[in-house]
């Protein structure tokens, strides 16, 4: 905040009367740079911390919707392991899937691939590597029990008990995303074209406003995440918990809950993608617009899948 009033400040008596007519009229929205603080070798960075605080505020909200589901703890203490094995397989899959789009620089840059907390992550390779570690992980945890009948039941339900979980994880990222997309704030990263809206976000090595395209996609994350929830108390009619969150009404399946999260962040991303300059692209096409599609499309084979 003082950086921010002393960047106003300066620019005010540095500029004539028309430049300061317009500075006034400006929101001086800048990044203070991507590093928080320095403990001796450690650095500490604003992507690493809004990544770190995303991932806590999820999980928070998923222990208290697994308590309420389930309040003999089980489900709570499943999803903790789930959440850990998602962030990690998340984190691996965004960097890879960002990796494979700029391949051209990383071939000749490989000691850069690890260096995630410099920012370089795609959501939507992340949901890719979500879904594989977690199934994976579901997979393992099932296999644990060696009586034949209780193999044979646990065969029978792996699907379902998967989908639960995954269908409580996609109600509580899109939390995450708004908290986490402040990182590429601090990176001054993921910006849009040029505007001389109010809340123009300046770009240092630009030198000029830019829309904030992190902005847009961080609300429309936190309007996703309250939908979701209404969703998802959908999927337990006749609990306590339904009852409380959503009343009567119709039921959803875990599977529609979670085609339903894809449509919703599908259509913010095409939106938000339509203005932004630093888009990947593949195949000359931004990589998330093809993926937005392909993931509405799942989505709607999802919700109209019916059992």
């Amino acid at each position: 905040m003082q950086a921010a009033i002393f960047n106003i400040v300066t620019t005010l008596l540095h500029t004539s009367a028309p430049e300061t007519a317009t500075a006034l009229k400006q929101i001086y929205f800048r990044s203070p740079g991507s590093i928080l603080l320095n403990i001796g070798p450690l650095t500490i960075r604003w992507y690493g911390l809004m990544t770190a605080l995303g991932f806590l505020a999820a999980l928070y909200v998923a222990r208290k919707l697994a308590q309420r589901e389930d309040p003999s703890g089980k489900l709570a203490d499943q999803i903790d392991n789930f959440m850990i094995v998602a962030l990690m397989s998340g984190l691996v899959g965004a960097r890879l899937w960002f990796v494979f789009l700029n391949l051209d620089y990383f071939s000749t840059h490989p000691l850069e691939i690890p260096q995630i907390w410099l920012g370089g992550q795609s959501i939507q390779g992340g949901m890719m590597g979500t879904v594989i570690g977690t199934f994976i992980y579901e997979i393992c945890y099932r296999s644990k029990p060696v009586d034949k009948a209780v193999l044979d039941d646990l065969a029978q339900n792996l699907w379902e008990s998967y989908l639960n979980k995954l269908a409580l994880i996609v109600t509580v990222i899109p939390l995450g995303q708004a908290i986490g997309r402040w990182g590429n704030f601090f990176n001054e990263e993921a910006f849009g074209t040029v505007t001389n809206l109010p809340w123009g976000l300046y770009i240092s090595h630009t030198g000029k406003f830019h829309h904030p395209t992190f902005l847009y996609e961080s609300l429309g994350d936190l309007v996703i995440f309250f939908i979701m929830l209404k969703l998802y108390a959908r999927t337990h009619s006749g609990t306590k918990f339904s009852q409380k969150q959503a009343g009567a009404g119709f039921r959803l399946g875990y599977h529609q809950v979670i085609g339903a999260y894809l449509i919703l962040y599908s259509c913010l991303r095409l939106a938000v993608e339509s203005i932004r300059t630093d888009s990947l692209m593949l195949a000359g096409m931004p990589a998330a617009t093809q993926m937005s599609y392909i993931a509405i499309v799942i989505g709607l084979g999802l919700i109209l899948y019916k059992k």
